[in-house]
């Protein structure tokens, strides 16, 4: 990724922006595979000369209803094209779009596209024509081969393929004579959390965020030496070099209008107002400092546009310290902040302009930090909550060498190494590269580094100390459902799920980077948690990818059940979908079927149960999951005869009912088993053949 001088990197679009980050990485790049498939000789580009944009707009909006709420433009499109669909689609010549019409499909439809999938390249999940990576294939298959220090990490493939893809990416100076400086985010994090044990969650995020390729060595001698120090890496990010306005270099008060021609709101020309009174206020006070000047501060400063202040002049923290309700005194106020920049200038408006400019880099940096926070945390290592810190430290301070990865944060490149580098597909950024091959480690070095585990765990062997270190994980993750999600918090978070417009009100509970269909299958399954007695492991039974905190992150796709339970004797299998009543009919039926024989087959000897769970059933599904029970089908992984296969279906009312009245899983299964087992048999396998002979008798 290539950025300008003074611009800070994105690693996800505003335009389309959403907090279900790898949730809508995979919507995308299944699209493009579906339409890769489906429209083979379309490329990626505007139409007429392709309509792939447009199908890929149109799915997009379909696969996330509950994200693109309203698409007015492309809907009015839609209505102007109507009996003409088929002629637009075919690009027929005799069918031409009006101007307008035009300009909606450029702007409101294909421009967005664009914008929606430029993050999967951004990742390097596809290149810039839309291909599917090699990357891209194991993210959707879910699969990766590890290498030996990576066989150590108790993480599932998802969170480390995006380990991989962000200690590859680099942020890209544009070049300057035939070379290329780059920096990379992710190593600078994990450098600043190994050489730290404590550190405030805004400085490491503004240094992640604010650092880029064009940094003078100067500068990167100072972010070195200060490795152990973040705030002041993060003072240094905000000391920005501007062009101080004419009008700023007067003694004088500024008018309304010189004031709002260079102090702006990207958002809001209302705010500008806000950023006025608060310049007159303080000048007024910097002048003379007298109870009338303090009394017309403070009324700015508390008034309703104090949180916007702090973003546009306090790098987004309060500008003084006016202690608890602004109840000092003159005299108080000015011993806490006698010496801020603000008061103690001899040229006002010129370091005021300079704040302004401080902070406006602050807020830049704010503006991109979230997603870039939320992929860190999905490699299943970086912790934020409540205060950043690396998931298995004493782990990773082995696998990751201090100075291997200083090494790695700043480089340069010619020309044609960065189109090999970033852009081939078949060059680094989007090939399959483990954790020694991306750090320059041999044989040798990881033999050393596995062995200094071993001697550090007292065990022998990777696949003991995975164990170990997944051992550390689950009871880890214990601690935090059961401090987090108690008994009585799941039964407060459940009802919500009836009702999508609660959407907002659960990712809030739970994790924002994480689709509400993902947040209802964790959730459930903490539920049977409780319910079972919390006599399982939990935490091997999710098929989810779960971030460094535990939260849920990312539904796994594929062949494999929602939840799949294992005791001694029995297999219990959860299959949640928050699909309404019409929709499980087309989304439900076959797979649920499906995970089931192969659960029963894999599993035989032992007993194997479904629990379907939903908001609400439909009347057919939960008959016809009755019936299967009846008849003798096939594994479709293994092919084997399977009989009397189980899927009992609950709504989610009737889950919280059961968890709120204490039922116990031990009564629930008993009681399923019991009434599943008076279903008949259907024995009479060759009824189809015995049909067959009368009709076509040889």
């Amino acid at each position: 990724m290539q950025v300008n001088s003074g611009q800070i990197f994105n690693l996800w679009d505003t335009n389309g922006r959403r907090s279900d980050v790898l949730n809508a990485l995979r919507i995308y790049l299944e699209i493009l595979r579906e339409i890769k498939a489906e429209y083979p000789d379309e490329r990626w580009a505007a139409y007429p000369a392709s309509i792939a944009q447009f199908i890929f707009y149109q799915r997009a909006i379909e696969r996330s209803p509950e994200v693109f709420q309203r698409h007015d433009k492309y809907d009015a499109l839609m209505e102007h094209l109507g009996d003409d669909l088929p002629a637009f689609l075919s690009r027929d010549a005799a069918f031409s779009l009006s101007t307008h019409d035009r300009n909606v499909l450029d702007e409101a439809v294909e421009q967005r596209a664009r914008h929606y999938t430029s993050n999967l390249v951004k990742i390097g999940l596809a290149d810039s024509k839309r291909n599917e990576s090699a990357v891209g294939t194991a993210f959707l298959r879910e699969r990766i081969v590890r290498d030996p220090l990576e066989e150590t990490l108790p993480i599932n493939d998802t969170n480390l393929l995006l380990l991989r893809q962000l200690l590859k990416l680099r942020i890209f100076s544009k070049p300057i004579d035939g070379r290329m400086s780059f920096y990379s985010p992710c190593i600078m994090a994990l450098l600043l959390l190994l050489a730290n044990d404590t550190v405030d969650h805004s400085a490491l995020m503004a240094v992640v965020q604010g650092l880029d390729p064009y940094l003078d060595e100067a500068g990167k001698a100072f972010v070195f030496a200060n490795i152990g120090t973040v705030s002041a890496i993060e003072e240094r990010l905000y000391q920005v070099q501007v062009d101080i306005p004419a009008e700023f270099q007067k003694a004088e008060l500024l008018q309304e209008g010189e004031f709002s021609r260079y102090i702006r709101n990207r958002k809001s020309g209302h705010q500008v107002a806000v950023y006025y009174a608060f310049y007159k206020a303080l000048y007024r006070f910097w002048q003379e400092k007298n109870e009338d000047t303090y009394g017309a501060l403070m009324d700015v400063l508390s008034g309703r546009g104090k949180i916007a202040l702090q973003k546009a002049f306090g790098c987004g923290k309060t500008i003084f310290d006016v202690g608890r309700g602004h109840e000092l005194t003159l005299d108080e106020f000015w011993e806490k902040n006698h010496d801020h920049m603000l008061l103690a200038s001899e040229t006002f408006n010129r370091d005021f302009y300079l704040a302004y400019s401080k902070s406006n880099r602050a807020d830049d940096i704010r503006e991109y930090e979230d997603t870039t926070e939320r992929l860190l945390s999905a490699t299943g290592l970086l912790k934020f909550d409540p205060l950043p810190e690396l998931a298995f430290k004493e782990l990773l301070s082995q696998i990751f060498d201090e100075d291997v990865l200083a090494a790695h944060v700043f480089g340069t490149m010619t020309e044609a190494e960065y189109q090999t580098y970033e852009e081939d597909i078949d060059g680094e950024f989007m090939s399959n590269r483990s954790l020694a091959e991306i750090l320059g480690y041999d044989a040798g070095q990881i033999a050393g580094k596995i062995a200094e585990i071993e001697k550090r765990l007292g065990v022998t062997g990777r696949e003991n100390i995975r164990g170990i270190m997944r051992s550390k994980a689950r009871d880890d993750f214990i601690r935090h459902i059961e401090s987090k999600y108690t008994k009585e918090r799941i039964l407060e978070l459940l009802p919500l799920f009836s009702d999508r417009k609660n959407d907002k009100k659960i990712q809030d509970a739970v994790n924002k980077a994480a689709s509400v269909p993902t947040i209802y299958e964790y959730i459930v399954g903490i539920a049977w948690y409780y319910i079972s007695g919390k006599n399982f492991d939990l935490y091997a039974s999710f098929n989810l990818t779960l971030d460094a905190d535990f939260e849920p992150v990312f539904h796994a796709g594929g062949g494999d059940g929602d939840i799949v339970v294992r005791y001694d004797d029995l297999a219990v299998m959860l299959e949640v979908t928050l699909m309404n009543k019409q929709a499980q009919k087309r989304g439900e039926w076959e797979p649920v079927l499906r995970h089931s024989l192969n659960l029963k087959a894999s599993e035989a000897p032992k007993a194997v149960i479904t629990f379907f769970v939903a908001n609400e059933l439909d009347h057919n599904t939960t008959n016809i999951w009755r019936a299967v029970a009846a008849a003798t089908l096939e594994s479709t992984n293994t092919h084997e005869q399977v009989d009397g296969v189980v899927i009992m279906p609950f709504t989610t009312k009737e889950i919280t009912g059961i968890l709120d009245a204490g039922v116990p899983s031990e009564k629930i299964i008993a009681q399923v088993f019991r009434s599943f087992a008076q279903v008949s048999q259907i024995t009479d396998a060759a009824w189809k053949t015995e049909i067959m002979a009368q009709l076509l008798p040889s």
